[in-house]
Order: structure tokens, then sequence, then C-alpha cells
């Protein structure tokens, strides 16, 4: 899993393209999900995503921690919606009935509706596109692309139009904490194995986080001081107008792709005014 959200440094296709492009791409993929209502269409929507899995070449243990992370959401989406879901008129099966004692007077009885695994398919669609597409950015993009990326955005006359740099900073640095995170974790953990801290079982494994949750925040507060100081070092925000060592310019395939953005959110708009558009009790859409 720490290697989710961690940048790999690579000659790809993928890495060369402009990381505004790409921005401009997770944030057309997030918009499609929205306004898609249909399964199919939200199915279309996350397989446009995996072409670039494949030029991305990711290692061995991104792709499993991404099958990982989709199969979880597929499986958490649909068992809480299809138990959960207010507007269910089909019930496919029963867990719990009505007139089972206590539990079934309190809960007034659990189904399984068919509208809720329809509908929790559909969030599980919309989450896993979106999120298949922003992995792909953060697999590609180094950290101080990204930076200039959302500070630097587009050029309008002789004035750069984009976040500012305290934002820009921030959504880098979270990006980075992630890894940071599961890998302090892990070392925390193998730490306490080996000093006799059994992690076998259920209860074991959940006396272990009380026991992690401690030092794993006296770590990350740590790693964050020593960010701080070292932005501090370098003159953060010293100057209004900041100088970057890289010059982000726009290539052929930047536009090629760009293009191919436009027509395939263009279609994706179209469609949801033409009866595929978002859906949620009715589950109404063609």
């Amino acid at each position: 899993m720490r290697a989710i959200f961690r940048y790999e440094e690579k000659e790809t296709v993928i890495h060369r393209i402009d990381p505004r492009v790409k921005l401009v791409w997770v944030f057309s993929i997030s918009v499609l999900t929205i306004i898609a209502g249909v399964p199919w269409m939200l199915l279309v929507i996350f397989l446009s995503t995996l072409p670039f899995w494949i030029l991305l070449h990711p290692s061995r243990e991104k792709v499993n921690s991404f099958v990982f992370v989709l199969c979880t959401m597929v499986f958490g989406f649909m068992f809480s919606q299809s138990i959960f879901y207010y507007w269910g008129e089909t019930p496919a099966f029963t867990i719990i009935s009505a007139d089972f004692p206590v539990l079934g007077y309190i809960t007034g009885g659990l189904h399984v509706y068919t509208e809720g695994v329809v509908y929790g398919l559909i969030q599980s669609l919309r989450f896993m596109a979106s999120v298949s597409a922003a992995m792909v950015l953060v697999a590609s993009t180094h950290p101080s692309e990204l930076i200039t990326a959302l500070v630097r955005f587009v050029r309008i006359g002789k004035r750069w139009i984009g976040f500012p740099s305290e934002i820009a900073f921030m959504v880098s640095s979270a990006a980075g904490f992630a890894p940071s995170m599961i890998e302090e974790s892990i070392i925390t953990t193998n730490a306490m194995q080996a000093r006799g801290l059994k992690m076998k079982g259920i209860t074991n494994k959940i006396k272990a986080m009380r026991y992690l949750l401690f030092p794993l925040v006296v770590n990350v507060l740590r790693t964050g001081r020593q960010i701080a100081i070292a932005a501090d070092a370098r003159a953060f925000r010293a100057t209004k107008n900041r100088t970057y060592l890289k010059e982000l310019k726009l290539n052929g395939f930047d536009y090629i792709f760009l293009s191919y953005i436009f027509v395939f959110l263009s279609a994706g708009i179209y469609l949801s005014f033409t009866g595929y558009g978002s859906t949620a009790p009715g589950l109404g859409g063609k």
C-alpha cells in the first residue's frame, strides 16, 4: 500500500505530458462522474482511464494496491447501499426479518434491495474513475512540477493565473504525506513486533492500533516541522513573484491530449442532457 500515492520516476508518454494538462484531465473525469448517472456510462468513463495505466508502466506493487483499493470500494459501496438504501422497494432477500427477537424490532428488518445494489455500483464506479485518474496524476508527476502547474496554470498576457503558492505547497505536501504515514506505520509495527507484540487475531490487532497511534502522530508532526523549517530556510514566500527552475511549456502531444479531453467531455455532457444524467432514488436513467 505504501506505493499507491508515490511518484515513480520513469521515461513514459504519461510522464512527459504537461502536468497542467493532466490536471485538466483529472478534473474532466471528476465532472463526468458527477453528471453521469447510469452504470454503463460510468463504466466507460472508468475504462477510459485504464489505457493511461498501461502507458504508465506501473510497478507490480502499485498495481496490486490499485486493485485492492478498487475491490474495497466496490464491495463497501454495494454492501452498504444494498442494506441502507432509503428508497429500496424490491428486497432481493432478507437478512433479519421484522419479527426476529430484539434486532427485528429495533431495525424493522434488514433487507438487501436490488435498487441499493445498483446505486452502490453507480457510486463505486464514480469513485473508481476519479481515484484511477488521480493516481495516474500522482504517479507520473513530480511534486515540484505539480506545484508549478498549480501556481502557473495559465498565462494571460504577462500574468500567470493559478492557485496561491501556499495552497499548491499544501496540496503537494498532502500527496507526499500519505506514503510517508504508511511507511512510518509499517516501521513502527515491525519495531513493536520485534519487542514481543502479538499481531495474530483481531483483538491483538486492535490493541496494536492503540500503541501505533501515538508514535505515528509524533512522527508526522516531526516530519511536518522539518518540512516547515526547510521551506523557511529556502525563503518560501519571501517574494511575491517567484522564479522556477523548470518552465512548463505545452508541446504538440499536449494539444492532442487536450483535444481528446475536450471531445470526451463534450460527449459526456451531451449524453447527460439526453437522458443519461445523474439519477438517485428512482434510478430512472436509460
